[in-house]
C-alpha cells in the first residue's frame, strides 16, 4: 500500500466529519436557560451574560417549570446599579427558587446521566483553593516534607561509599598497569 493511500483512508473520517456540536443552538425551554443562568453566576461570569440569559429564559416560547415571577425578580434585581457579590447570591437563590428546586438537567431517580445531563441535582460555587499555607495541616505536611528532604541528604551524604568512581578507576588502572 502506498504512502498515499494509506494517508487518505487515515484523512477519510476527518474529512468527511460535520461540525462541532459544542456550541450548538440555544435551548428554547425556560427551565433550561435559567439553570445557565445560575451555572453562570456560580462560575462568577459577568452580570451582562447572566441578564442575557435570564431575558432569553423570560422570552423562551417553552415556560413550564418555572415561576416567572421569580424570574422577573431576578431579572430587576440584575438590573439594579451596583451589582455585588450578594445581589449576585440573591439572584441565584430566586432562579433556583423558580426551578423549585429542581435542575432540568439532573437526572432521574433511579437512572445514570446520559446525554447532555449533568448527573447532579446541586449548583456549586466556583472552587478556589486557598494558596500558600493556609492552616495547621499546611504547615505540618510542609514540615514533613521538609525532614525527609533533609533525612535524605543527609542519609546520601552519611551512606556512601568510601570511595569515589575516580579513585576505583583509577585504582583498577594502575593495578592492570602493574601487572
Amino acid at each position: 500500500m502506498s504512502g498515499a493511500v494509506v494517508a487518505a483512508a487515515l484523512l477519510i473520517p476527518v474529512a468527511a466529519s460535520g461540525p462541532a456540536w459544542a456550541h450548538g443552538e440555544e435551548s428554547d425551554e425556560s427551565a433550561v436557560l435559567v439553570e445557565q443562568a445560575v451555572a453562570l453566576i456560580a462560575n462568577s461570569a459577568y452580570e451582562d451574560q447572566v441578564a442575557e440569559r435570564i431575558d432569553d429564559s423570560l422570552m423562551a416560547p417553552h415556560k413550564e417549570g418555572v415561576d416567572l415571577t421569580k424570574v422577573r425578580k431576578a431579572q430587576d434585581l440584575i438590573e439594579e446599579p451596583g451589582y455585588s457579590a450578594a445581589i449576585s447570591r440573591q439572584v441565584k437563590v430566586l432562579l433556583l427558587d423558580s426551578l423549585g428546586g429542581k435542575l432540568p438537567s439532573a437526572p432521574k431517580a433511579g437512572r445514570p446521566a446520559t446525554g447532555d445531563e449533568t448527573g447532579t441535582r446541586v449548583v456549586l460555587g466556583e472552587f478556589r483553593p486557598a494558596r500558600g499555607v493556609s492552616d495547621g495541616g499546611d504547615a505540618v505536611l510542609l514540615g514533613l516534607g521538609a525532614v525527609a528532604i533533609g533525612g535524605g541528604l543527609w542519609l546520601s551524604h552519611r551512606l556512601r561509599p568510601p570511595h569515589t568512581l575516580r579513585e576505583l578507576e583509577h585504582r583498577d588502572r594502575r593495578h592492570r598497569e602493574a601487572s
